[in-house]
């Protein structure tokens, strides 16, 4: 276990940010009673007029958009649990090849029976595996599905839901 704590540390400065960052945006979120009240909703007028709620909307909404984004990669992510352990050799695996140094071959993992590597081919070797793992796993056709129904469901929301009353006052602001 120690061996693998060498190439994913968990360094205290890191996590305190995150746990930061993730509060603040929590702190941002509508509230969803009215992200999703449906009396809101109607087609807009014109182009111009569904450009201005998409705008007016994401400025007021983007928290509940990122989390609804970030939801939509979590259900990606656990219906393709092959592409999950993808991601997670490529973290590893990125992680390592860091770890080498750049101008002194290592034994691959440390051990002397493996082959002596350089920071670069291990960084060739990693994208070589990680190019065919994610092509095994469609990564290319589930990064898609995300662009595109995320897209769908923000662009509509946004743009067929009337703006908030305070939309118009952090616009004048």
């Amino acid at each position: 276990m120690q061996s693998i704590r060498r190439y994913i540390p968990l360094q205290e400065s890191t996590i305190d940010n995150i746990q930061e960052q993730a509060s603040q945006r929590l702190q941002t979120l509508k509230p969803w009673g009215d992200f999703l009240d449906r009396t809101r909703f109607s087609v807009p007028k014109s182009y111009n007029e569904f450009m201005l709620r998409a705008r007016l909307n994401w400025n007021h909404f983007n928290a509940n958009y990122l989390l609804v984004a970030l939801i939509a990669v979590a259900y990606s992510l656990i219906s393709n649990l092959l592409l999950l352990l993808d991601v997670v050799f490529v973290l590893v695996g990125s992680r390592y090849v860091s770890s080498v140094s750049p101008n002194q071959p290592e034994h691959l993992f440390g051990h002397k029976s493996l082959p002596m590597i350089t920071q670069t081919q291990g960084w060739l070797g990693l994208a070589l595996v990680c190019a065919v793992l994610l092509y095994l796993t469609a990564a290319g056709s589930t990064i898609f599905w995300i662009i595109f129904w995320v897209g769908a469901v923000v662009l509509g929301h946004a743009g067929m839901m009337e703006a908030p009353l305070e939309a118009d006052f952090e616009e004048q602001a």
